[in-house]
This record gives C-alpha cells, structure tokens and sequence, in this order.
C-alpha cells in the first residue's frame, strides 16, 4: 500500500511539473466549460490567443491542480490543434505523455479523479487519428484492454478504432489493432464491451483484410 502511495504521489507530481502553472481567466474558463458542448478551435482561439491557446491547453491538461472538470476538458480539446495527417509534436506529445504516465502505475487502482483523467487522454489520443503504430501498441496493452474498470476498457477499444479509422494506418497495424481488439470478446458477446468490441471491428474490416 506504501509503495502505492508513493508511486501516485510521484504520479501527481509529475503532472504538475509537466504544467506552467497558468492561471485561466474567467473568460477562458467560461469558454472551456461550455454547457452541452465541446469548444471549438476558434472559441479557444478568441478565448486563449490564436498564437498561445495550444500552450496554454497543454498546461491546463498536465496539470493536476487544476480544476477536474477544467483539466478533462482541455484534454479533450486537444486534438483539435493536431496538424494533420500525423499530429506529430504538439498535442499528440502530450496526450501519449499522460497515457504513459498512468501506464506507470498500472495494474491497480486509481483514484477516481485519476480515472477520469486517463479516460479523456484515451479518447482525446483515439481522436487524433494519427494511424501511426505507436499510437496502437500504447493502447494495445493489457493495463488497459484488461483493467477491471469497463469504462476503460470500453474508451480504449473505442480509442484503438479511431487511431486506424478510415484505412489511416498500415494494413499491419490495422490488423494487430484487430486482434487486440478482437481478443476481448466475451463468451456471450452481449455486455458493454462486446457492442464496442463489434462497432470497432466493423470499422476496421476495411483494413484488416487478407
């Protein structure tokens, strides 16, 4: 249990130290906790500065001692500033920098603020629909695909769908993504997870092709 302890509070401490301290003005705070919807880049934009709304996204995001609710919500809005196709530097750093860091401390459990940090970095990564192998073999993991919380479980096969969605990645990353995703079916086929499981599959039949 010390050891833990420890391991989340160095967990905590990194995310802060990840952060630039910045203090969000009302105005900012009230554009990123809009009611019913996410923000859009160019409500971000007006709100944070066209030049520094992505710094300052990535600060709010990393950093634990900011409000929940504030901190989800500037994970999620992360991939709006990808450059595509491959979202490379800023903010796919970031978003695979938390996942790594929770991956750190896993199998076990987490608080439950830390839950809901891990989730929005899983689906804000499967949102930047990168298609890049790296992205797969994060999420592929069995800390993930196998943790005992479902909703995990679920945003994770949901996540691997989007990063290979649209034929985006290699025919053989899209067909390990398949097969990790694949190797959850239930006996039942009937839960939760098995509905995410075939929404999945069906989406990565294009790719996963002989």
């Amino acid at each position: 249990m010390k050891t833990r302890l420890a391991v989340l509070a160095l967990l905590l401490c990194t995310l802060r130290a990840n952060g630039t301290g910045v203090q969000p003005s009302d105005d900012q705070i009230d554009a990123l906790t809009q009611i019913d919807t996410m923000p859009t880049r160019p409500q971000l934009d007006l709100a944070f500065g066209a030049t520094g709304s992505l710094a300052a996204l990535v600060a709010i995001a990393r950093d634990a001692s900011q409000g929940l609710d504030l901190q989800i919500r500037a994970i999620r809005a992360l991939p709006q500033y990808c450059a595509m196709p491959s979202c490379s530097g800023e903010p796919h750093d970031s978003l695979t920098g938390i996942v790594n860091s929770y991956l750190a401390v896993l199998p076990g459990p987490l608080p439950p603020r830390d839950m809901l940090r891990l989730r929005a970095a899983i689906e804000a990564l499967g949102a930047t629909r990168t298609g890049l192998a790296g992205d797969v073999h994060l999420l592929a993991v069995s800390q993930l695909l196998r943790h005992p919380n479902r909703d995990v479980q679920v945003t994770t096969v949901h996540a691997l769908r989007d990063v290979c969605s649209r034929g985006l990645c290699t025919r053989q990353t899209c067909t390990e993504d398949a097969a990790a995703v694949r190797a959850l079916r239930s006996s039942t086929g009937e839960t939760q997870l098995d509905a995410a499981i075939n929404s999945a599959l069906q989406d990565l039949a294009q790719c996963d092709q002989p």
